[in-house]
């Protein structure tokens, strides 16, 4: 009786770890998938209108915008290279992006545009003052 339930216990055993092969195309020619990729369904229009104009750039005639300061002085070189100063008698403002062929040593000039106290520089000088608008003053 034992020898009879060793003998179906591996028949058991044997047929459960069969797996059937898989199945190869007959011929060897690659085929490629033609099916259609799924598409997502659109999304549900959205309650927030979009806008209709593109936005506003700054430019020179928006000098009123709230943080724009003017400010006039003596144009100097600084220290390093490329570095270009402004003082004013009370403060020395590094000029950047002030237009290199008004803002030149020994001129007196006018600028327009946001300090930036806390910005770092490699000029090491001057409070750091982007300009929007440079003229001869």
């Amino acid at each position: 009786m034992r020898g009879l339930t060793a003998v179906l216990l591996c028949l058991v055993l044997a047929s459960c770890g069969q797996v059937p092969p898989p199945q190869v195309p007959a011929s060897s020619t690659p085929t490629t998938d033609t099916s259609t990729p799924s598409i997502p369904a659109p999304l549900p229009p959205s309650s927030v209108p979009l806008p209709t104009t593109p936005p506003l750039l700054p430019t020179p005639s928006r000098a009123l915008d709230p943080g724009v300061t003017t400010v006039r002085g003596t144009v100097s070189g600084g220290v390093e290279s490329g570095c270009t100063l402004l003082n004013t008698g009370g403060e020395q403002y590094l000029l950047l992006g002030a237009d290199p062929a008004i803002a030149v040593a020994g001129a007196v000039v006018e600028v327009s545009g946001r300090a930036d106290p806390g910005g770092m520089t490699t000029c090491q000088q001057g409070t750091p003052f982007h300009v929007i608008r440079t003229q001869r003053g």
